[in-house]
């Protein structure tokens, strides 16, 4: 099997997933089942994309694979009950225009929609699904331990960041100013962007797995692009006071102020 198969292969597979995830949706009426699982279909892809390595002998597994799957599994996971206001961001438009091709029942046009989404997840977690050709040597080198390390910086980052948000909503305060938020403006983002890093510097381990550079040079620009400003737009709607800290922090890293 080709690298161009086997990814071919998974493209399909995360697409029926995810039309089985947006039929629920649709079933149950509820916007948030498919807010709710919409990283399942790369969760699923990915522990497929194992077993197709393993059956058709493409290449034994590496310990930087596991690790590395364990890590965006565990990601995936937790995106279930997290990440709410960002995956509203980017499914805005889609959740938009598959509500008038159902009133249109023109179903046609949305399993292409749907197809679109995929294929963003799949550039997306490149580097995660590049892993799982051939995942080279199983021995970890330095290079996989920088990698490793900041997958873990990420995560943590992330979860301190959700941390405060949980607090900081139970004492009903509008601008987060503590934490990880006292250095950034949005921290769960420099999260996301360092582990994604992570995931694809260990994927550079990998044999012909420079091309899924693209999924993280792709996730960085969305981040940047799509989910800031839209971000910052809503706050500054809502909180006119937030401007502040867009004049005193810095965006996703504190290198230096804007």
């Amino acid at each position: 099997m080709s690298n161009i198969e086997f990814l071919l292969v998974l493209f399909l597979f995360n697409s029926f997933l995810f039309i089985g995830v947006v039929s629920r949706s649709i079933r149950k009426k509820s916007p948030r089942s498919l807010l709710k699982l919409f990283f399942l279909p790369p969760l699923m892809s990915t522990l497929f994309a194992m077993s197709i390595q393993s059956f058709f002998e493409v290449s034994e597994m590496s310990n930087r694979q596991v690790l590395a799957n364990f890590l965006f599994l565990t990601w995936c996971i937790k995106s279930f009950n997290s990440y709410k206001s960002l995956k509203v961001i980017l499914l805005d438009e889609f959740l938009n225009s598959a509500r008038l091709l159902i009133t249109e029942k023109n179903y046609i046009s949305l399993v292409s929609l749907i197809i679109k989404i995929s294929i963003f997840q799949i550039i997306c977690f490149s580097s995660v699904f590049s892993l799982n050709y051939l995942s080279g040597y199983s021995v970890l080198n330095f290079i996989d331990l920088v990698g490793l390390f900041l997958c873990f910086v990420g995560l943590t980052l992330e979860l301190l960041s959700e941390k405060e948000i949980k607090e900081n909503l139970f004492i009903n305060k509008k601008v987060i100013s503590s934490g990880p938020w006292s250095y950034v403006r949005h921290p769960n983002l420099s999260g996301i962007v360092i582990f994604f890093s992570g995931l694809q510097i260990l994927a550079l381990g990998a044999v012909g797995s420079e091309w899924s550079i693209v999924g993280l040079i792709f996730l960085i620009y969305v981040v940047n692009v799509k989910l800031v400003p839209e971000i910052e737009d809503k706050l500054l709607s809502k909180y006119p006071e937030y401007e502040y800290h867009i004049d005193e922090l810095p965006k996703l890293f504190p290198l230096k102020k804007r």
